[in-house]
């Protein structure tokens, strides 16, 4: 039982092995979030997302949807903020990097985090190595900085992180553009789910534009979507119910919500 967990199982190592592009990447990836693959390169061996992020409403569907739409997820994480139990005092922004090797895809990033004034740092894989942008502070411990994303990832570290997948598909991560996409505010928030949502969802398919969740996916548990909506928005009853209480807590003065301090980030 021990050795289970030391590598990934056999199964695995073929399905990863098997891929040969960065779609195959983004749909792998999806599958782990899922929690359809126990294991994927660069994370620990037969460890799926951590409870951060499964248990932050939505976040897994529209990382999943991210993934089967070119953007090929590297690490994210929610927004939080509030002390921890030894009461340091974590700061967190809800943030994704990854990459995107599609135009299109790159242009819908783009747009949507212009659109909802979101934090965006890119990197092209034709610029040398320097310079580069910087990356984003995303995490701090008591206003020092804890966790960045955004910084560039030279060659060796992209063939790192996904070492065991496919030689091709390794080779077109390489080639790939690095988009990294984070709210220019720490806390709890759905402004960053709702632009990825925007980026890449269907238009013809009913959405909530805050869990991503559709009338054939719905919420864990089940949902129902909210009519005649003062905010004008495709809202399932679940998000509804949080918009609701976040405004109540806001008009409040509530404090942040105690947290456990930092957080693993997950594709």
């Amino acid at each position: 039982m021990i050795k289970q967990h030391l590598w990934m199982s056999r199964a695995d190592r073929r399905t990863w092995k098997s891929a040969t592009s960065l779609a195959d990447l983004g749909q792998l990836t999806a599958r782990w979030l899922e929690g359809k693959l126990a294991s994927q390169p660069g994370y620990a061996p037969n460890f799926g997302p951590d409870e951060e992020t499964t248990q932050t409403p939505g976040l897994v569907r529209v990382l999943a949807l991210c993934n089967r739409s070119g953007y090929v997820t590297e690490c994210s994480q929610p927004g939080l903020s509030g002390p921890d139990r030894l009461q340091d005092w974590w700061t967190q922004r809800e943030a994704v990097s990854g990459i995107v090797a599609d135009p299109d895809a790159l242009a819908a990033l783009r747009q949507a985090a212009a659109r909802n004034g979101l934090l965006y740092v890119e990197h092209s894989p034709d610029t040398p190595a320097a310079p580069r942008p910087e990356g984003i502070v995303v995490t701090t411990l008591n206003g020092e900085e804890w966790t960045r994303f955004g910084d560039w990832m030279p060659p060796d570290v992209i063939r790192w992180r996904w070492k065991g997948a496919g030689a091709q598909a390794v080779a077109a991560a390489e080639r790939a553009w690095q988009a990294t996409l984070a709210n220019p505010d720490s806390g709890p928030s759905r402004l960053l789910l709702t632009a990825l949502v925007e980026a890449f969802a269907d238009p013809a398919v009913a959405r909530c534009v805050r869990c991503g969740c559709t009338e054939d996916d719905p919420c864990p548990g089940g949902c129902a979507w909210v009519p005649e909506l003062p905010l004008m928005e495709d809202l399932c009853s679940n998000c509804a119910a949080d918009h609701l209480a976040e405004q109540a807590a806001a008009e409040d003065g509530a404090s942040p919500a105690e947290t456990t301090g930092a957080s693993w980030t997950t594709p």
